[in-house]
């Protein structure tokens, strides 16, 4: 029972463990400049968000037009930790396991086994992770043999949810246009909804041009 419950309790650290495998590794490559302007331009959005539901009252289109912004740019931050981690994991360094993955081989040898499956349970959990749940084995191969670049056009060509990105990023820079006439009811209203408004279109529309730009560079670093 303890052991059963201690494994449900450590799942959620092993889900961190396994994300942030792949995050440190983009971190440590090209696309930490992609990184720092998804997070810096869709953070503030958020927190204006956050302010104008905390100020109560004022004008209910600005305010569901800033949360709804604020949705949209939790999702970008996610894609983009997800394009960067799957691109820089190199899935040639998950198949290196088996039965020489045990980190050493004692007298005691259930401890051993334990510590084995352990060991290759990580391991299988930060491969499934960043090669997607829709990833089959013919895939699996074809990206093994990739380099990085090849990596960026097999995720975004191929990548199920990526594709689904895609498609919420239009209706994202279609919500940033809807932005200006609900900045001018938000004026209309009072409440000062309009300035968060503003700044979080100006987050928005430097996402937009600056994120491209700065993935573009990010890839272009690549080795």
């Amino acid at each position: 029972t303890c052991d059963a419950l201690g494994s449900i309790l450590s799942l959620p650290c092993k889900a961190c463990g396994i994300a942030c495998d792949g995050v440190t590794q983009a971190l440590k490559s090209p696309f930490c400049l992609y990184l720092t302007v998804a997070m810096g331009l869709n953070i503030p959005p958020v927190i204006f968000a956050g302010q104008a539901l905390s100020n109560g009252g004022g004008c209910n289109v600005a305010l569901q037009w800033l949360l709804i912004n604020a949705f949209f740019c939790i999702v970008n931050m996610a894609a983009a930790v997800y394009i960067s981690g799957k691109v820089v994991h190199d899935p040639n360094d998950d198949v290196d396991g088996g039965d020489n993955d045990a980190p050493y081989i004692g007298a005691t040898m259930e401890s051993n086994k334990t510590e084995q499956q352990q060991q290759q349970s990580s391991s299988s959990g930060i491969k499934k992770f960043w090669q997607g749940p829709f990833t089959t084995a013919d895939e699996t191969r074809v990206v093994k043999s990739l380099t990085k670049v090849g990596r960026v056009r097999d995720v975004l060509c191929y990548d199920p949810m990526v594709a689904v990105y895609i498609i919420i990023g239009i209706f994202y820079i279609i919500w940033q246009s809807m932005g200006f006439s609900r900045m001018n009811q938000a004026a209309d209203c009072g409440g000062g909804e309009e300035e968060l408004i503003t700044r979080a279109l100006s987050c928005g529309f430097l996402f937009i041009s600056l994120g491209a730009t700065a993935f573009g560079c990010s890839v272009c670093c690549l080795r």
